[in-house]
């Protein structure tokens, strides 16, 4: 197992989101969200030098709320938490533009995407709030 430490952000009174710095050259003080209700992670689309578009057909899937979103596929080719390359990333594509929005009404950290439970799951994570850690099995 391999630790990446996060930070948690309270965006209004006792709602918290943990937050692992970005690793992507280029974006300074960029974060990703730790987002165990999100069943497939997230990137913003906006970001196209980070990512491969996969091609496919868009996709409609459930979003933030209950409306329904249409989303593209693509990949992140070397997908770095901390000091360690999990390799390659398939995540859905969105415009982040609304979720960055709310963020800076709260906090200075821009968010580039969400870590849902597809890489949670896979890499067996435990979320440890009280050392501010996440566990991970890197392979």
């Amino acid at each position: 197992m391999q630790e990446i430490c996060f930070q948690i952000v309270e965006l209004e009174e006792s709602t918290y989101h943990p937050i692992i710095r970005a690793e992507f050259q280029g974006l300074e003080d960029h974060w990703w969200i730790v987002d165990t209700g999100a069943s497939k992670s997230v990137f913003d689309e906006m970001l196209k030098d980070y990512y491969t578009a996969d091609g496919e057909d868009s996709i409609m899937a459930t979003g933030l709320g209950k409306e329904m979103v249409e989303t593209n596929s693509g990949t992140i080719a070397a997908f770095q938490l901390g000091e360690i390359n999990f390799g390659t990333l398939k995540v859905a594509l969105v415009n982040f533009m609304h979720i960055n929005t709310e963020y800076a009404k709260f906090s200075d950290k821009r968010i580039v995407g969400l870590i849902g439970c597809d890489f949670l799951y896979s890499h067996k994570a435990i979320l440890d709030f009280d050392k501010k850690v996440v566990s991970l099995v890197a392979s």
